[in-house]
């Protein structure tokens, strides 16, 4: 059934407890030889809706039975990479009714959390790269903005509190950028995500969005020629460039609540033929049984 226009995708939840499993497999091919990188989660989401004039929203977010699959990280750097990631866990989202992010409650428990767990870390993980992330990590969580934007841009707080609830007139096409720092080591890039409400599909339960993405300009592309050098990746510096060779996500809505049930995203990007990788997100509702 085709959509009828204006889409008004704001939230109408209701107090409650989700359960999510989410997945994210990342391929990368240097010369033809592919290694593989998995990592697993569940968690649980409570959503609470907030007494007020204006119509907000709490999200606490809880991770558990967090399972890292990559042969090339030692027990030592998975145990690291979880205890950075546990100093989320008491997070306190509070978003508008679009579901865009108004401010994060608590932040001085986050900063307590970054103090304990910088402390423990430093006994067992010592040298200049680890002390220059303990210093990152301390100053990081001291600005609400950065922590703010942090979260909508990891895979899996902002594939809930997605940039793209809103209101879609039949003509617009509504875009935002995320920034990636995992398509090559050492670098970052902008990509800009839109979606055509025509590609929307919906009836009286579910709601479908699709979105792609593209790279608006060759800004920060020195970062990964550099980086090519680095690894001794051969490349065509005449033809060969960074480019997106498919970037598809699609968002499965509740109709009436607007609360996401499923969302994929698919990446494959390149540079030349020797440097591919492709990441597959993939987060869905599941019951508490299936825990």
């Amino acid at each position: 059934m085709e959509p009828v226009f204006p889409i008004n995708v704001k939230l109408n939840l209701v107090e409650g407890k989700k359960f999510y499993r989410y997945t994210y497999n990342e391929y990368t091919t240097i010369h033809g030889e592919t290694h593989r990188s998995e990592l697993n989660k569940n968690f649980h989401v409570t959503l609470k809706l907030l007494e007020g004039e204006e119509k907000r929203f709490e999200y606490h977010i809880e991770i558990f039975d967090r399972v890292h699959r990559d042969k090339e990280l030692s027990l030592s750097e998975k145990d690291f990479l979880n205890r950075i990631a546990e100093i989320n866990d008491d997070v306190m989202l509070i978003t508008d009714e679009y579901g865009r992010l108004k401010n994060v409650q608590e932040l001085s428990i986050l900063q307590d959390r970054v103090e304990k767990t910088v402390e423990k870390l430093s006994r067992s993980y010592v040298g200049k790269q680890a002390e220059d992330f303990y210093t990152f990590l301390k100053d990081f969580y001291q600005k609400e903005h950065l922590v703010g934007k942090d979260f909508l841009r990891n895979n899996h707080f902002g594939m809930i509190v997605h940039p793209f609830y809103g209101r879609y007139e039949k003509e617009n096409q509504v875009k935002h950028k995320v920034r990636y720092r995992n398509f090559m080591a050492n670098t970052i890039i902008d990509i800009e995500e839109s979606v055509e409400p025509e590609a929307m599909r919906c009836d009286d339960e579910l709601l479908l969005v699709q979105y792609t993405g593209n790279i608006p300009s060759d800004k920060n592309w020195e970062m990964f020629y550099g980086e090519m050098k680095r690894k001794e990746i051969t490349y065509n510096s005449e033809t060969d460039f960074p480019k997106l060779d498919k970037y598809k996500g699609q968002i499965l809505l509740d109709f009436k609540t607007k609360e996401v049930l499923e969302h994929k995203l698919t990446i494959e990007f390149s540079l030349g033929d020797n440097y591919q990788k492709k990441i597959i997100c993939h987060i869905k509702e599941i019951s508490h049984e299936e825990l």
